[in-house]
């Protein structure tokens, strides 16, 4: 290659070729205007893409913020459980759906300790990054890379609480990136300290707990602001696998997390090592679940229908209501003992007999409010409740109302009434009932003391005769028992069906003076905010005059003291009581009262059959009803049922109605109320009124019988009083259909003579039969259908009691 020149020209040969140097100059030019127009293009071309993308992510940044709530309002209201609470403010319950979280913690109620451990195990770098951790994604890259999966996350502490608080747990490219944009929002609007206090608020603990505060009651009965550093550690582990690493399920691989949460601790600052020392050495106490049931669970449920029909599903389980209640689970405590302990159930063990069960109710009769409630032996099992929903036979508890019916009629407790054998005939059917006297006797005259007290049946068949059935059911209702009553004379014995609260309420009645309490369960409802829904007080009424309320009490006192209802007896305490006994011991009850309290103990099978041979109300459930009211009245002074304005208390003596004297057996006197212009002033010769006990005339052809071994029941066949002319049940007619009452000695009046011929004989009683005088006995009733007599009746049967 040679180069030459020329003074204007220069020329390049090069292989033979010559080149002009201007041409030369001109491509190169062109190839480097060519690079700059590029390069100006790109740069136009990048800023014009980057004013468009910072409007894209502003625009989507700004949509996306507008989803996060504000956390320091009110708008930010996330679900809480409702706490239901005793009488004195001692938890019972937590009434939730999904999330069970009892309560927003402020920042300055989470021990700085469980602030540590939670940035120390799940974001280390927490206060160094703004919601998205750079290093910690490079790094989890890196780690994952290397293992040949997924092994490690970098989701910061902040996108955790985006995806517990705000998002779904869809594992979506489209809700990460939500996720990372409102995690940077939430880092350019709030505080660390309130980030972290927010996101220990909504973590989800295990076992249906949401929150720290939920968290630590569930796994250490404590409140935060009490938490230990190891058990600080504890919870913290949790969140990353509430299953894998639940203190209670799965102890081993929680002990493991927690010794790396200690761990982390230590190596990041946030304790010292003589303080880790300690932790990995703490003895720490967990609850078991056995400890988390609910307390009281029928009262519970009772309480949560009640809400649930005012305010809904969605307040009452998320609406974190504080429910005030009028349960105290001290009594609660004493009951579930009592009803433990109950012989009848130690003879029949639920593993064998689940249908066996039992109730118990105990009320304040002077504002209705509901101290105890059992509403079975096991609530996991069937949560059926006895107390308010059981419809069962009361026996001869009914027969108070039946009294109460008559004193307010004018009867007197010192009246006498006969005692004495009497027939009803069904004129249809032909069907006859013979009430008859558990004792199998007869008595002749005895006052209203005395049939209550012993609780004849015939003198309270005979008194609902008189009244009519309209007016005790019309007494019945005023005094609180709401279901259906069939007007026949059998509801003198107990032929309805009550449940347990309705009973406790209309004894109430009697207790509290003839004021009727509604029975009240809930005292006040509060919402999240501390705003009262509702607050409630005694709804009261008067019922029945005071007189009579006192008058009843005095009846009722007697059969504890002298009566059936002896087993619930409680030394140096005023008791009045009722004990029921159903057809063939189906059912059991003990109906007791104080000044103080009223308790309705109740047994029987949920699918009614015998109890077995003798059990009867008195033995069953007096123990039961003993054992609780011990430990419940302990907490009570002694104290008596008031005497009204009007009416005074008196001794007199039971079998004559007149003042007690000398002469009168210790087992006879009494003190009873009476009214002050009826108050009896003659004083008693009781010699003239000997304690006997009258058997029924019987003819030839009166057969005896033991009614204690036939089981025969103790009501009318069920169609007695229904069947008529209108259901074709007619039987054809005879000529003397019907039983003449057998006439007997009482004082007073000379002996009579038994009818003489009978062309059909009916079941007597064995008069030879022996009976145990201290054996405490039920009432009851002997049925005898379908016999045909020749001899009319002298009680004519009504169909219609109305």
């Amino acid at each position: 290659m040679k180069f030459f020149s020329r003074k204007k020209t220069q020329k390049l040969i090069v292989d033979n070729e010559v080149y002009d140097e201007n041409d030369y100059e001109t491509i190169t030019q062109k190839v480097i205007g060519w690079l700059w127009f590029f390069f100006k293009l790109g740069i136009v071309i990048t800023i014009i893409s980057g004013i468009l993308l910072t409007g894209i992510i502003f625009g989507l940044v700004r949509s996306f913020s507008e989803k996060i709530p504000i956390i320091a309002d009110d708008s930010y209201r996330p679900n809480l459980t409702s706490v239901v609470y005793d009488s004195k403010g001692r938890l019972v319950a937590k009434l939730h759906a999904e999330e069970n979280r009892s309560r927003i913690l402020s920042s300055q109620e989470i021990p700085n300790i469980m602030k540590g451990a939670v940035v120390a195990i799940e974001d280390e770098r927490f206060y160094n990054h703004y919601g998205i951790d750079v290093v910690g994604i490079m790094r989890a890259m890196v780690t994952n890379v290397k293992a040949g999966r997924i092994v490690q996350g970098a989701s910061t502490l902040t996108q955790q609480l985006v995806k517990n608080a705000f998002l779904s747990s869809e594992k979506t490219l489209k809700r990460k990136i939500i996720e990372a944009m409102m995690a940077f929002q939430i880092e350019r609007k709030y505080s660390k300290d309130e980030i972290l206090t927010l996101y220990l608020n909504e973590i989800y603990f295990g076992h249906g707990v949401y929150g720290l505060a939920a968290a630590a009651e569930l796994y250490f009965g404590k409140i935060p602001a009490d938490l230990t550093i190891a058990e600080c550690a504890v919870l913290a582990g949790i969140p990353k696998s509430p299953v894998a690493y639940s203190p209670i399920r799965n102890p081993k691989r929680n002990a493991e997390r927690k010794a790396l949460v200690l761990s982390k601790m230590a190596e990041l600052g946030f304790i010292t090592p003589l303080q880790y020392e300690d932790a990995k050495n703490e003895d720490f106490n967990l609850k078991s679940l056995s400890e988390q049931e609910t307390k009281a669970p029928y009262f519970t449920a009772y309480v949560r229908d009640q809400l649930l029909e005012k305010y809904g599903p969605n307040l009452l389980y998320n609406g974190g209501l504080k429910i005030y209640t009028t349960i105290d689970l001290e009594f609660q405590k004493y009951a579930e003992d009592a009803m433990a302990s109950a012989s009848i159930f130690a003879e029949y063990p639920i593993e064998k007999h689940p249908d066996l069960n039992g109730s118990l109710i105990c009320l304040d009769p002077k504002n209705g409010h509901i101290k105890a409630m059992y509403g079975g032996r096991d609530f996991q099992t069937s949560q059926f409740n006895r107390v308010t929903q059981a419809l069962r036979q009361p026996g001869s508890s009914f027969k108070p109302f039946v009294y109460a019916c008559a004193l307010e009629e004018g009867i007197l407790p010192s009246d006498m009434i006969l005692d004495e054998p009497i027939s009803y005939t069904n004129p249809w059917t032909k069907q006859v009932w013979s009430p008859r006297n558990y004792d199998l006797k007869f008595h002749g005259e005895v006052t209203i003391m005395k049939a209550v007290c012993k609780s004849y049946n015939i003198p309270a068949v005979k008194l609902i005769d008189k009244l009519t059935p309209a007016k005790v059911i019309r007494v019945a209702k005023r005094m609180g028992v709401m279901s259906h009553m069939q007007p026949n004379l059998s509801l003198a014995l107990g032929s309805g069906q009550f449940t347990p609260l309705e009973m406790a309420s209309a004894y109430g009645v009697i207790a509290n003076g003839g004021i009727y309490c509604h029975p009240l369960s809930i005292l006040k409802v509060v919402d999240r905010d501390n705003n009262v829904l509702e607050e409630n007080l005694p709804k009261a009424r008067e019922v029945m005059k005071g007189i009579d309320a006192a008058m009843m009490c005095d009846l009722l006192k007697n059969v504890v003291e002298r009566g059936s209802g002896a087993r619930a007896k409680i030394r140096g305490r005023i008791i009045g009581g009722k004990t029921g006994t159903t057809n063939n011991y189906v059912d059991a009850w003990f109906n007791g009262i104080t000044p103080e309290l009223v308790t309705i103990v109740q047994f029987g099978f949920d699918m009614p059959k015998t109890l077995g041979k003798g059990k009867a109300g008195g033995s069953v459930c007096g123990p039961v009803w003993k054992s609780f009211m011990e430990k419940v009245l302990a907490k009570y002074p002694n104290s008596d049922f008031p005497v009204p304005e009007g009416a005074v208390r008196c001794k007199v003596c039971m079998t004559s109605g007149k003042l007690a004297s000398t002469d009168c057996p210790a087992i006879e006197v009494v003190t009873q109320v009476f009214p002050i212009e009826s108050q009896p002033l003659i004083e008693c010769r009781h010699a003239q009124y000997k304690i006997q006990a009258l058997k029924p005339v019987a003819s030839e052809d009166y057969d005896e019988v033991d009614l204690n071994s036939t089981g025969e029941g103790f009501m009318p066949e069920l169609d007695f009083f229904s069947d008529s002319y209108q259901n074709g049940n007619i039987a054809k007619p005879v000529t003397n259909p019907g039983f003449i009452p057998a006439k007997v000695w009482y004082p007073g009046n000379p002996e009579f003579v038994p009818s003489k011929s009978l062309t059909q004989p009916v079941s007597p009683i064995n008069t030879n039969t022996t009976i145990n005088k201290n054996e405490i006995r039920e009432p009851g009733v002997f049925v005898e259908p379908n016999i045909n007599k020749d001899s009319a009746p002298k009680i004519e049967f009504q169909d219609d009691y109305f």
